[in-house]
């Protein structure tokens, strides 16, 4: 972005943690702004959570409100249009289908074939940014996947055009983003590299009318797991750095082998080396100028002052924000996940085949959902939402397929059996988590290993909200 970050002289001290599918919503980061820290939105699927909470009726008003700001108003007139259900679906009817992810090549170059998709996400993005912004002054963040690529580049314009300060990416090295958020800035075409296949996916903003041709470069921190991870993505305004009890996506282990228990083996390789980090973050400042300030996640809650200690501006806190009031993790399941914590009956296991991506994903062990073997084993496999698809070239064409999909359909699209297995549609759980799936899609629910600090809030609260998260880590 053309030269040394600057920085406020106030940072946050604390980073919400951006929990993805919509369990950081925008009602969540909007009230921990407005308390003075940073909230985050999360940016995963927001083009299919948009049109489930039109169908649902959208009773506050708000997506509908927001989407009257939104720059290009055709387009919003066909979302609303589109998938605005007065007074909700009934009880029998389903969801309508986010649109196709059909992609259409040229000169090595993706981009998806439905112009009304693409449309979506970038309006989506812009209501849940544009709604965590309203009614206070404060910096609101955004987090996406870097795994999650063929939505990514309309979904950063989109949180740009609402103003967003903060754009949080891991799972992946995200060295591209600087000049993405340049080029989407001065309304310039963006790409993003699939190496494994060597074609990138494009973006061309001025197909949205009406939007602004210079936009605020909002900064970008990237979330990694220690200081090897920062090297990787040496261009970043700052960095979270994400060790392996935090919950979500974890890194893989160094160490291959699996524990006794079947979870990665994390030890001493995949921890942080901090006279390293610091002799990397000197030399980043004397070569290129930059200033890059990093915040610790995974297990600081109740560690603000160790984190501070040890150079951090603060920390990034995910789990006890998961089950606070504002969260949207469903009523119903928020309180069984207390109940269990409350009573020290519950258990978070990293489950190594979980996630399509490859990458450990932590599982909180409760029944009902997927984590259930009965239940994960009579549910039947699809996919339909695509979001964590792989990309392929056949003869020349772009295909996609999905692990998690029917076996059948998986090796007919030359995918091996053995990487099927164990493998969890964790799209469709994690909607399902936020009421917004489908009667036959299971919820999941991720939470990082050390659950210490929900039991605590919740015994002194049952219904703690945020700001009892944000008054417990200050104290």
């Amino acid at each position: 972005m053309g030269g040394p970050c600057k920085w406020d002289s106030k940072l946050p001290k604390i980073i919400q943690g951006g929990m993805s599918a919509g369990v950081s919503g925008w009602e969540l980061a909007r009230e921990v702004s407005s308390n003075g820290q940073l909230g985050v939105v999360a940016g995963t699927a927001l083009g299919t959570t948009l049109i489930r909470r039109l169908n649902n009726g959208d009773l506050g008003g708000e997506l509908r409100d927001s989407l009257a700001e939104f720059p290009d108003q055709k387009i919003a007139d066909k979302i609303k249009n589109d998938y605005f259900i007065k007074g909700g679906k009934s009880g029998e009817q389903r969801y309508q289908n986010t649109l196709s992810t059909k992609f259409k090549t040229q000169n090595n170059t993706i981009s998806l074939k439905d112009k009304n998709l693409e449309n979506l996400i970038v309006a989506a993005n812009f209501v849940e940014v544009n709604l965590a912004k309203k009614g206070h002054n404060n910096p609101v963040g955004i987090n996406y996947l870097h795994k999650i690529r063929w939505p990514l580049l309309p979904s950063i314009y989109g949180a740009m055009l609402a103003g967003v300060d903060f754009i949080l990416i891991g799972a992946g090295f995200a060295a591209e983003l600087p000049k993405v958020i340049e080029n989407l800035s001065i309304r310039e075409r963006a790409t993003t590299l699939l190496q494994n296949i060597n074609y990138s996916f494009i973006f061309n903003p001025n197909t949205i009318s009406n939007t602004p041709k210079n936009l605020e470069a909002p900064k970008f921190l990237a979330i990694v797991s220690n200081h090897l991870g920062a090297r990787a993505v040496s261009n970043a305004d700052g960095f979270i750095f994400e060790n392996y009890i935090a919950g979500g996506h974890n890194p893989p282990a160094r160490e291959k082998e699996l524990t006794e228990k079947g979870e990665p083996n994390y030890g001493i390789k995949d921890e942080m080396n901090y006279p390293l980090l610091e002799s990397f973050l000197n030399r980043n400042a004397k070569i290129n100028g930059l200033v890059q300030p990093y915040w610790l996640a995974g297990g600081y809650a109740n560690k603000l002052n160790e984190a501070l200690k040890k150079g951090a501006e603060g920390i990034q806190v995910g789990t006890p924000f998961a089950f606070c009031q504002e969260s949207r993790i469903k009523p119903t399941l928020k309180q069984e996940v207390l109940e269990r914590i409350s009573n020290d009956n519950a258990n978070v296991y990293t489950d190594p085949r979980a996630s399509p991506t490859g990458f450990p994903f932590k599982v909180l062990q409760i029944p009902g959902t997927i984590s259930s073997k009965d239940i994960y084993n009579s549910r039947k496999r699809h996919c339909d939402l695509g979001y964590l698809n792989q990309f392929y070239v056949e003869n020349g064409i772009i295909k996609t397929r999905c692990p998690a999909d029917n076996i059948k359909n998986y090796i007919r699209n030359g995918g091996k059996v053995e990487d099927t297995e164990g493998r969890k549609c964790i799209c469709n759980a994690l909607i399902s988590t936020i009421g917004l799936g489908y009667p036959e899609e299971p919820p999941i629910v991720t939470a990082g290993s050390d659950l210490s600090t929900v039991k605590t809030l919740s015994k002194e609260k049952r219904n703690y909200t945020s700001k009892n998260v944000i008054d417990y880590i200050l104290k």
